[in-house]
């Protein structure tokens, strides 16, 4: 019996309700069965089912990658609130930040890919690179982020195991002590690397490379790299709010209530910088006589992406958000908390659409009629498809590593707080 127990916890991890799993895997099967077709017609027969054209050429599929893109950003850079900077407050989160940003990052991935036409082609950005491609030295940053991620996530696991191995007084545990404080010397190295490729990598880079499309007047200012900076730190805080709240439900644990107010505060403070970065993106551009800009931010504010722009950016992604939080703060309520952090997600996830979609939408030619693109029910349902895929991957992750715990590399030995959140 305790070996089969051993076999249902690996690395100590608790294991969910039957119930819990059984959600979990419902969602998962129902999301791939439901845009599983568009997924095999994707591969099989390649953009043909999208409604991306060479007007505009990025669609729905960019404006998510887009957005788990600056998730995974956004968490690694939360996460290295306990690893470089050592907040012990962020510490019970720590652990979800950081995995959560590996598991981010390859959905990302995934979702670029598809956008990227036939396989080969994902492929030779991986293989080829051209000194004058930002797209080439952005593949190769995030590529280089995300080695640097998983090889702190494993060394933050791998101290645990030192952790457990000796402890005490003894000269066993005297070299234990220091072999975690070697690990952890270097776990904030790559911290303090990660966190340094963030501004070429997720989530600075995505902006570099958006603003260096100059036929583009609506990204090519110098918000645009801070805008998708800020935009990741909102997207990650609202999402730890929301998933460890979750999980702590799930596991039957309180969860620790001086996180989720650091977290709070977090959220807060970037969403009200990004109202300001939306603001000095959106008000010179108003008052701009250049049509590329001025153009594209009417269409925005008042052509046919008016409704998304209002309702779901302005409305879900700052008004709902900064009511609910005052609510929240003047109850006590954690609950308002969760809701404004699922608004702000959702009107992210509005904002980076209709920038994608905007930014296209002045024709580069004289004369030309201005493009407007509509995503297809392929393009929807593909990625409803890859979104099954991330829901997977979140649930394994969280099934099979303890993104819950604190442990040596979150400094919790030493402070002889050693275990779950």
């Amino acid at each position: 019996m305790a070996r089969t127990q051993a076999k249902r916890r690996p690395f100590g991890v608790e294991p969910f309700s039957r119930r819990a799993t059984a959600v979990w895997a419902v969602i998962v099967v129902a999301l791939l069965a439901a845009g599983g077709f568009f997924m095999f017609d994707r591969l099989a027969n390649g953009l043909s089912m999208a409604g991306a054209t060479n007007a505009v050429p990025w669609g729905l599929w960019v404006a998510v990658y887009v957005w788990f893109s600056g998730l995974a950003g956004g968490l690694y850079l939360v996460s290295a609130l306990v690893y470089l900077l050592r907040l012990p407050r962020f510490a019970p989160i720590a652990r979800l930040a950081l995995g959560g940003s590996i598991v981010s990052l390859i959905v990302s991935m995934i979702f670029i890919g598809i956008d990227l036409g036939a396989i080969r082609h994902s492929l030779g950005t991986l293989l080829f690179f051209h000194w004058s491609s930002p797209l080439a030295w952005e593949i190769k940053a995030y590529i280089f982020f995300m080695v640097v991620a998983v090889v702190q996530f494993a060394l933050v696991l791998y101290n645990d195991r030192g952790a457990r191995a000796a402890a005490g007084e003894t000269a066993a545990g005297r070299r234990a002590d220091t072999h975690r404080g070697n690990v952890n010397l270097v776990v904030r190295v790559l911290a303090g690397v990660g966190v340094a490729t963030s501004f070429v990598g997720p989530p600075g880079g995505t902006g570099m490379f958006f603003a260096a499309v100059k036929a583009r007047g609506l990204w090519e200012g110098g918000i645009t790299s801070v805008l998708f900076y800020v935009m990741a730190v909102v997207t990650a805080a609202a999402f730890l709010i929301v998933v460890y709240r979750l999980l702590c439900r799930l596991r039957g644990v309180r969860p620790d209530e001086a996180a989720c107010t650091g977290l709070a505060r977090v959220f807060a403070a970037s969403l009200f910088a990004l109202a300001l970065c939306v603001f000095f993106q959106l008000a010179p551009a108003l008052l701009s006589s250049d049509p590329r800009t001025a153009d594209a931010v009417a269409v925005m504010t008042g052509g046919y992406l008016a409704p998304l722009f209002w309702v779901g950016e302005i409305g879900l992604g700052f008004v709902v958000p900064a009511l609910l939080l005052a609510l929240g703060a003047a109850r006590r309520s954690p609950g308002l908390a969760v809701a404004a952090s699922l608004s702000a997600m959702a009107g992210i996830l509005a904002l980076r659409y209709v920038l994608v979609v905007a930014g296209f939408s002045v024709p580069l030619l004289a004369g030309m009629a201005p493009p407007v693109y509509v995503p297809s029910l392929g393009e929807i349902m593909v990625a409803v498809f890859v979104l099954g895929l991330s829901i997977g991957l979140y649930g394994l992750a969280a099934r099979l590593l303890p993104l819950e715990a604190m442990g040596a590399g979150e400094g919790a030995v030493g402070n002889g707080v050693e275990g779950a959140a």
